[in-house]
């Protein structure tokens, strides 16, 4: 008979990533539930739910795994004493002590990142066997740890960090659920889960972009990646000479960028916000089990959308010289082998496509098509066949014969299908697509209980 829920907590916590102003915080939260099915106004209505509840929260936490795990004791200066920013002296010129450089400078102001979370919903479960679980949640940060916007002209070298930045976020999660036995033979369960997630930066430390606006992270989701606008691949010389000037070394079939700020030059001026958050804005799932007498099967789906990823060209670039003093660092790869998506649509002199997939071929990376930019951005969207499974339970009457309390043959499989845009290779491994793959699974297997 229980109406009315509560329940309050805080915490108390200190750490020694900060200086002893700012070491501890206090973060309380609160939670309060009312029970509406157990009151007399809702006995109508129990022929339907058989149970309804509304519920809240509101509370505050802390982070104090902020910024680089090398940077353990903000409060502390970190000093390379042998940075070898050193200088010649002495008559013969052979007296060079060792420079020393600063790598983090002292800073006793930084402190807890704070988090300011909602949620409010409400559980409702029904007399024929289907239950929801809906919430809607938004979360403000306040304190986020940002590199401050400091001139070169000023001669410090090591980034200084402050909490200045705030973001804000809302989303929602709902979560269905049904299950029902038809009787002694027949029975279902069915899931399905759905949650949109946004964010958005409220104040960040940044330089003035009044006169560049697309360029400012404020209004702009946490996860967005900023690039040039890629029109098409250029069609011969002659256009290249009439184009704003670009990248390095560039001629007819590499990227032809567009001067958004119209200075007759592509910079990092001409970035703007381009594709979706890296992280999915919208996550679901969706599955059934059914049962018959012994038998028995169940699939999952799996997907995600709102999501893009850059597809970094400089890893899959064939024909690369390996001897050309490439680096792991800059993720070329020598003498890659041709994908066959490039071998089926790249430009050439007798292919003078500006919309091919491909832009020229060269055994030399070419710094202009390398930018993160639209033409390599990928629609992360997709749909996956995550789990099927179908099994039999030996009836007991015929197990007993050979003393054996249960038997039950199967076969499952996960990752089996997936749809998407995308097709060179799962989506999921997003710009990691040469990497060791998500791999497809089929099992075949029996439980044995004795």
């Amino acid at each position: 008979n229980s109406r009315y829920f509560g329940e309050f907590t805080f915490g108390y916590n200190g750490s020694e990533r900060f200086s002893e102003n700012n070491r501890w915080g206090f973060f309380p939260s609160g939670a309060l539930g009312w029970m509406v099915s157990n009151e007399e106004f809702f006995e109508p209505l129990k022929d339907v739910f058989s149970q309804f509840k509304f519920k809240g929260s509101y509370g505050m936490s802390g982070q104090d795994q902020i910024g680089s795990g090398n940077d353990r004791f903000y409060y502390l200066s970190d000093v390379n004493m042998n940075a070898g920013r050193n200088v010649n002296w002495g008559t013969q010129m052979n007296y060079n002590p060792g420079g020393v450089s600063f790598n983090r400078y002292a800073n006793d102001q930084i402190g807890w990142e704070t988090s300011y979370k909602m949620n409010v919903g409400f559980e409702a479960t029904t007399t024929f066997g289907l239950s929801a679980n809906i919430e809607y949640f938004t979360e403000r940060r306040e304190n986020i740890l940002l590199d401050r916007v400091i001139p070169g002209t000023m001669g410090i070298l090591p980034a200084v960090k402050a909490n200045l930045g705030k973001a804000k976020g809302h989303g929602v999660d709902m979560e269905l659920n049904y299950e029902k036995s038809f009787n002694k033979d027949w029975w279902m369960t069915g899931r399905g889960t759905f949650t949109y997630a946004t964010s958005e930066a409220v104040e960040w430390e940044e330089p003035d972009y009044s006169e560049t606006p697309w360029l400012s992270k404020v209004g702009k989701s946490l996860g967005q990646t900023w690039g040039y606008i890629a029109e098409r691949l250029f069609v011969d010389d002659e256009e290249v000479k009439n184009s704003p000037t670009q990248f390095g070394s560039y001629m007819a079939g590499d990227i032809k960028y567009r001067d958004v700020n119209g200075d007759g030059k592509i910079s990092d001026l001409d970035q703007v916000p381009i594709g979706y958050p890296t992280t999915p804005e919208i996550n679901y799932g969706f599955g059934l089990s059914v049962g018959y007498k012994g038998l028995d099967a169940s699939f999952f789906f799996q997907g995600s959308a709102r999501q893009s990823f850059w597809l970094d060209q400089k890893k899959i670039t064939p024909f690369l010289d390996g001897n050309a003093g490439q680096s792991d660092d800059d993720g070329l790869k020598g003498e890659n082998q041709v994908l066959q998506v490039i071998a089926d649509s790249y430009w050439s002199e007798s292919n003078r496509n500006p919309y091919a997939f491909w832009p020229r071929l060269s055994n030399q990376s070419v710094e202009n098509n390398t930018k993160t930019s639209t033409w390599f951005m990928q629609d992360a969207t997709f749909l996956r066949l995550k789990s099927v499974e179908v099994g039999y339970t030996v009836p007991q009457m015929l197990t007993k014969k050979i003393k054996v309390q249960n038997l039950r043959v199967y076969v499952s499989g996960t990752n089996l299908l997936c749809w998407s845009k995308f097709k060179l290779w799962d989506p999921e491994m997003a710009g990691n697509g040469l990497g060791y793959p998500i791999q497809r699974v089929i099992n075949v297997g029996i439980n044995l209980g004795f």
